[in-house]
């Protein structure tokens, strides 16, 4: 009953909060300008643009794969763009990152991968994205200049990625250590229940794996750049394709902020939150309004709807189960 309550609580807050940050952004918005730009957005951007973020699908499967490999579980690649299509497609539909939930059942039907084992590795791509966004965030702010929330903005989450990373090594180094923190949480429970609390703890730590060894972690570092920059192109594209001049600071913020206001988990495709924050960021490098919205709107649609096709697509090979009969279920 308590977790019930507690899931509506959050699905009324989410909602609250999409519902007051769309009001916000509609309050500024230029919505007639806008769509006349937009109509004249040409076909070869949108095709662009949707490559891209195939390429942002390709290159985070690619980084699963390296997390997964750190963490004794090997996977091959195309079964790992499916399960991240459908994770992103779902968390575009399903608010507080309910995609997620998602890919820890595909990695459970398709290689047999504990869900705690993929929730540390979930946790990872999390912490990952949290140092290349915060890195682009406070480089874009200092190209920029002036200062103000986005160099603030900055700051605050380089050091707290900053902070997470050095957490996360230790964990993942000394697991001994973690799983008798994690015993000493579980104290007041009963035994039957504080064995299979440790158990999941230790593959928590299990799917941090690549933070125990430099390889590893470079990679997935490196794989995490990789599908940001492809991102940032984006970005860059449908800027140009709009006759925005705004160098590479002025992109570096406005998909640093955009990225992180899609990462809120109470929200479902970043409804609301993403329109106003990267429509304040779009106006912190001066693009007028009526630009900026058609801008904004054009970016949220091309982040959400590909890779919602894609993952809906992709649905069959990410949840085999879903798609077998009776007869092949007692098999």
């Amino acid at each position: 009953m308590r977790g019930r309550r507690r899931n509506a609580a959050r699905l009324l807050v989410g909602t609250a909060a999409s519902v007051a940050f769309l009001w916000l952004f509609l309050r500024q918005a230029e919505l007639g300008p806008a769509w006349e730009e937009i109509r004249r957005l040409p076909l070869a951007t949108v095709g662009a643009a949707v490559a891209l973020v195939a390429v942002n699908v390709v290159v985070m499967a690619l980084r699963w794969r390296y997390l997964l490999a750190a963490a004794g579980h090997e996977l091959a690649l195309r079964s790992l763009v499916s399960s991240v299509a459908v994770g992103r497609a779902a968390n575009n539909v399903i608010p507080a990152r309910g995609g997620d939930l998602l890919r820890i059942e595909s990695m459970r039907e398709v290689g047999s991968v504990p869900a705690l084992v993929t929730a540390g590795t979930l946790f990872a791509e999390r912490l990952l994205d949290g140092v290349v966004l915060a890195a682009f965030i406070l480089a874009g702010a200092l190209l920029v200049g002036g200062g103000g929330v986005p160099l603030l903005t900055g700051i605050a989450l380089s050091a707290g990625t900053a902070l997470g990373v050095l957490l996360v090594v230790l964990a993942a180094r000394r697991p001994e250590a973690a799983a008798r923190i994690a015993d000493r949480a579980t104290r007041l429970l009963p035994e039957r229940w504080r064995e299979r609390a440790a158990r999941e703890a230790r593959n928590f730590v299990v799917g941090l794996g690549a933070f125990r060894r430099r390889r590893p972690l470079a990679l997935a570092a490196g794989a995490s750049l990789g599908m940001w920059l492809a991102d940032l192109a984006m970005f860059a594209v449908v800027g140009r394709a709009y006759g925005l001049d705004l160098g590479l600071g002025g992109y570096l913020l406005l998909e640093g902020i955009g990225n992180l206001a899609l990462a809120v988990p109470a929200t479902a495709a970043g409804l609301g939150t993403f329109d106003y924050i990267t429509f304040l960021a779009a106006r912190h490098v001066e693009i007028d309004e009526g630009t900026a919205t058609a801008y904004v709107l054009t970016m949220h649609a091309l982040v959400v709807l590909p890779v919602t096709v894609f993952g809906a697509l992709l649905l069959r090979p990410a949840l085999p189960r879903l798609f077998r009969g009776p007869a092949e279920e007692g098999k």
